[in-house]
C-alpha cells in the first residue's frame, strides 16, 4: 500500500531532498500573534519555548497551518489553558494537498518526520512524559504512527495521543492506524464515524472512545463534512466549556440507543491521563459552538 510513498521519498533525493520534511511552528502564550517557524537544522528550540507540557497538532487531508482546526484549537488552549504550555503545529500541506489516496500514501512519510522530530528535541523520558500529540481524520494515523516510532526509540512513549475523528477510508483494516498502545494514553473522539459517505471511522482505537451524540450525524449538521470537523471544534470547546461531559457505556446497544449512564468522563482538554470506568462513552452535544 506504500509503494507510492516509497516513490515520493525517491524523487525527493533525486532532487537533493534527503527526507520529506514538514514545517513545525512554535506558539506560546507569550508568541500567539508572533508565531515561530522552529528551524530543524537548530539543535536547539526557539527561546520562547517553555519546559511545561507541550501540544502537538496534526491537520489532516486539505488542510494547513492556517486551516480552521489549528486557529481554532491553538487559541482555545493558549487563553484559557496554563498560560506556560507550547502549542506546536505541523504544517505537512503540501502532501494534504493531493488526492486523499495519495495523501494516505504520504501518512508514513509525515509520520516519520514527526517521530524524528520528536526524538530530537524530546530525547529523553522526562520530555516525551510531557508531551500530547492531536491529529485531526489523516492526522490522527500520523501522530499514532509517529508515537510508535518514539515509543520503540530511546525517550519512550509519549503522555498522551487525542484522534479527533480518524479517517476512516483505507484504514479499516491498515494495520498501521492509530492503536491504543501508540502513547501511554489514547483518547478518540468520533463524530462521522459510519455511513456510506462518512469520513471517520467507527470502530474504537483508543484507551477511551467517545461517540459524539452517538458517532454520526451531528447535530446542526447537513453534510459528512460538517459532522467530521466537529470532532475538533469539540476539543476546542473543551478547553473551557465544564459541560461537556460524556456518560460510560457497557456495550454498543447503549452507544447506539442512547441509554449510558454513570460517572461522566470530562472529554478532550489537555490532561495528560484519565481513568474511566468504560472503554466506550458518548456525549450528546446542543447544535452550536461551544455546544
Amino acid at each position: 500500500m506504500w509503494k507510492l510513498a516509497i516513490i515520493l521519498a525517491a524523487v525527493a533525493v533525486s532532487y537533493g531532498q534527503a527526507k520529506l520534511v514538514n514545517t513545525y511552528v512554535l506558539y506560546t502564550k507569550a508568541t500567539q500573534n508572533m508565531p515561530q517557524t522552529i528551524n530543524v537544522a537548530d539543535s536547539n528550540l526557539p527561546a520562547a519555548f517553555t519546559s511545561l507540557n507541550t501540544i502537538i497538532l496534526v491537520h489532516g487531508h486539505g488542510g494547513s497551518v492556517k486551516s480552521q482546526l489549528n486557529p481554532l484549537v491553538k487559541d482555545a488552549i493558549l487563553k484559557y489553558q496554563d498560560p506556560s504550555l507550547n502549542v506546536i503545529v505541523v504544517d505537512w500541506s503540501r502532501e494534504a494537498s493531493y488526492s486523499y489516496s495519495v495523501a494516505v500514501e504520504s501518512v508514513p512519510l509525515v509520520a516519520k518526520d514527526l517521530g524524528d522530530f520528536i526524538i530530537k528535541y524530546f530525547p529523553l523520558p522526562a520530555d516525551v512524559a510531557k508531551l500530547h500529540l492531536v491529529g485531526f481524520g489523516l492526522g490522527a494515523h500520523v501522530v499514532g504512527i509517529a508515537g510508535r516510532q518514539v515509543a520503540a526509540a530511546a525517550p519512550g512513549p509519549v503522555a498522551r495521543i487525542t484522534g479527533l475523528d480518524p479517517s476512516g477510508s483505507q484504514w479499516g483494516a491498515n494495520s498501521a492506524r492509530l492503536r491504543r498502545t501508540d502513547a501511554a494514553y489514547v483518547e478518540v473522539i468520533h463524530t462521522d464515524g459510519s455511513g456510506l459517505f462518512s469520513n471517520g471511522i467507527g470502530t474504537a482505537l483508543g484507551d477511551i472512545d467517545i461517540y459524539a451524540n452517538g458517532g454520526s450525524n451531528q447535530p446542526g449538521c447537513l453534510t459528512n463534512t460538517c459532522s467530521h470537523e466537529r470532532a475538533y471544534e469539540l476539543f476546542a470547546a473543551s478547553m473551557f466549556n465544564t459541560n461537556l461531559n460524556a456518560a460510560p457505556c457497557s456495550s454498543s446497544t447503549q452507544l447506539n440507543l442512547n441509554l449510558c449512564r454513570g460517572n461522566p468522563l470530562a472529554i478532550g482538554g489537555v490532561r495528560l491521563t484519565k481513568t474511566g470506568s468504560s472503554r466506550i462513552y458518548r456525549i450528546n452535544t446542543k447544535r452550536n459552538y461551544p455546544f
